[in-house]
């Protein structure tokens, strides 16, 4: 940009000096050579300098009269100013005059939106193109003489981040573009979804949400202390208890079942693939969580708090599916409405399945849930509530931002985020689709670090639609491979990589990446020319032929600095972003930790389907009446005076402690 700078000044000196000092100059000069010619007389210059002639008079007669010199003097001051001009100017002339007139049959020599390190494209109308104010997704920090300046995306697109470890794909893409989004005015401030591996993104954006005005929640897979609460089958939970049970229809049951379906589909099964025995599994926790949600409707005491994952570990076993109180309640409702005795049957099929075949089937159904059971982080996170996806989508008043914490080592939390995910995606839709543009008035954003750890199987759908519910899906992987295991059922992973029209390349090491990539840029086409020569004469042939606008191996060994976007609609663009550190201040953020937990007081029993006292807590209650009986006999029979005086005595020995306890 310096450079541009003092060629422009440079231009503006030539002009000044062309068509306002140099005709000054040369009328004075000039004018003066040609009355010394016209007079034929040197001696007048003597005259001049003696003032024996007037300087001013002859000047003004040599101009008011109309003569041949006088008609040179002119010539000459203006083809001066031509000639000067020329002079300044003519390498740039040059190069546009052999640009028009040059035959280049590249059709479009400018094969780029704009290349920083080729200069090929104007940066007035791409950074005019890209400029910033409204949500979106940024290309990231352009710094570039005089200001630096975020891009962003002008069309509303997902987006796919490819770069290996240490390319800086977090540093250039996604800080930059969580700050931007988030530093807008308070309406246009989009919603957040991050996950964050490394609780890097929550330690560099914390302090600044907050100060933005956002609602941070943080979920911690790893230290459940530091974690929110959710409940998975909450939603499921409302959606028949919403309102009473006699203005339930058809609609409600359905949508419940629905969501059990969903929730059952994103368990940590071992194979994607269905197998008879998982298959069944997952039909047997299905029948389990409709049998407790229709029991629910019929046992005030059956409450939320016992409504949960974790719990459908006391249901798996062979006595509790032949022998449990579930059978005879089934029984004992299967007439009471066909939603029971629809399900009475369900049961019946499952329960008449012989041992053997039953006890396979168990045993995939608990190790799809025994994570709950075993993993105390898990267990505590899923059987409380202290996050609502349904509340904190549909409140308004001011953005929120979701942290996704994980470690990345460890794989066994990646079911648990794919599932949370898709409940805040799901209600997210269900929501917008009330408004009266199936629109969400505040862009949600997806910010999915390490994607390659989740397992979203309707992802390519969500993609297909969400843009115009206003959601976008920005995924970070390291190669395109990494998207395969969506290839299932008839579908194929190039279903996402089309719905994703933003790109980022970093760097990759995959070959099947680079060419991929290479091939969305597109190409261009060159003029090549061939020379055959022999002893009489020589020849060239010109011939023209495409070529990528970017090979694999130039892709492979490109500038370390240079990231290359493809946008979709528009050229290509490769450009060198300044990573976050360089510009950001660098705060390091610990999310607070409120939470206090609560002791559980009553457990269900679901073998007998009985809510049951916890031990620690009948004893509590036994001794906290027989407390309040002794009190009020003392009260009874015993004169005010005295309790006053052992009331006083008491304080007097619970105020020596508090002393003793303050000198230690």
């Amino acid at each position: 940009m310096k450079d541009k700078k003092t060629k422009t000044f440079n231009k503006v000196l030539s002009i000044i000096f062309c068509f306002v000092i140099w005709p000054l100059i040369s009328l004075l000069i000039v004018t003066l050579i040609m009355i010394v010619v016209q007079t034929k007389n040197v001696q007048i210059l003597t005259d001049w300098i003696l003032k024996k002639r007037s300087l001013v008079s002859d000047f003004s007669d040599f101009w008011v009269a109309s003569s041949f010199y006088r008609n040179i003097t002119i010539l000459t001051i203006v083809s001066g100013s031509i000639v000067l001009l020329t002079l300044f100017n003519y390498k740039n002339w040059w190069k546009k005059i052999k640009k028009k007139f040059t035959k280049q049959k590249e059709i479009n020599p400018n094969n780029w939106e704009y290349n920083q390190f080729t200069k090929e494209g104007e940066l007035k109308s791409f950074k005019r193109k890209f400029r910033p104010g409204e949500p979106n997704f940024s290309l990231g920090m352009f710094d570039i003489y005089p200001k630096k300046q975020y891009l962003v995306n002008n069309t509303d697109a997902h987006s796919i981040v490819l770069g290996i470890s240490g390319s800086k794909k977090t540093e250039k893409i996604v800080l930059p573009n969580i700050w931007y989004n988030a530093t807008l005015a308070h309406h246009l401030k989009p919603n957040m979804v991050i996950t964050d591996p490394k609780r890097q993104i929550l330690s560099r954006t914390g302090k600044m949400l907050i100060e933005s005005g956002y609602n941070i929640k943080v979920f911690d897979f790893e230290d459940a202390k530091k974690s929110l609460y959710w409940n998975p089958l909450e939603q499921v939970w409302w959606t028949v208890h919403s309102k009473p049970k006699e203005q339930l229809d058809e609609f409600d049951y359905a949508s419940a079942y629905d969501k059990i379906i969903e929730i059952v589909e994103l368990l940590a099964w071992v194979n994607k693939e269905d197998s008879m025995w998982e298959s069944n599994a997952k039909n047997i926790i299905i029948l389990i969580l409709k049998f407790l949600l229709l029991y629910s409707l019929e046992d005030e005491t059956f409450t939320l708090d016992f409504y949960n994952l974790p719990n459908l570990t006391q249901t798996l076993s062979e006595r509790y599916v032949k022998n449990g109180a579930w059978v005879k309640i089934a029984e004992k409702y299967k007439t009471k409405n066909r939603y029971w005795f629809e399900f009475f049957g369900e049961q019946k099929s499952m329960i008449d399945i012989v041992p053997e075949t039953l006890s396979g089937i168990l045993t995939n159904a608990i190790n799809a849930i025994s994570s709950f059971s075993q993993n105390i982080s898990i267990k505590k996170i899923t059987s409380n509530i202290t996050f609502s996806v349904k509340e904190i989508i549909r409140d308004n008043s001011k953005p929120f931002a979701v942290f996704i914490c994980f470690p990345d080592h460890k794989n066994i939390f990646d079911f648990l985020m794919s599932m949370l995910i898709t409940q805040i995606y799901q209600e997210s839709v269900d929501f917008a689709n009330t408004l009266p543009k199936q629109k969400l008035k505040r862009m949600l954003q997806f910010y999915l670090e390490e994607f390659n750890s989740l397992y979203l199987p309707k992802i390519p759908d969500w993609m297909a639609i969400s843009r115009s519910r206003n959601i976008l899906f920005m995924l970070i992987i390291q190669s395109y491979e990494q998207l395969q295991k969506y290839s299932t059922k008839g579908r194929d992973y190039k279903a996402i990589k089309s719905q994703a029209r933003l790109n980022f390349l970093l760097e990759t090491n995959s070959d099947e990446t680079l060419k991929s990539f290479s091939a969305s840029l597109g190409e261009k086409i060159i003029k090549k020319e061939t020379v055959s020569e022999n002893e009489k004469n020589k020849t060239v042939s010109v011939s023209e032929q495409k070529e990528l606008i970017m090979s694999v191996s130039e892709l492979k060994y490109k500038n370390p600095d240079m990231t290359i976007i493809s946008t979709g609609g528009s050229k290509p663009i490769a450009i060198k972003l300044k990573p976050a550190y360089e510009y950001l201040p660098d705060d390091d953020y610990v999310h607070p930790n409120n939470l206090k937990d609560e002791v559980k007081k009553f457990e269900w029993d679901f073998i007998s389907m009985k809510k049951i006292v916890l031990n620690d807590q009948k004893e509590l209650k036994q001794k906290l009446e027989e407390s309040n009986f002794f009190i009020k006999k003392e009260k009874e029979f015993l004169p005010k005076e005295v309790i006053n005086a052992k009331q006083e005595a008491l304080d007097f020995i619970k105020n020596s402690k508090s002393l003793c306890s303050s000198f230690k």
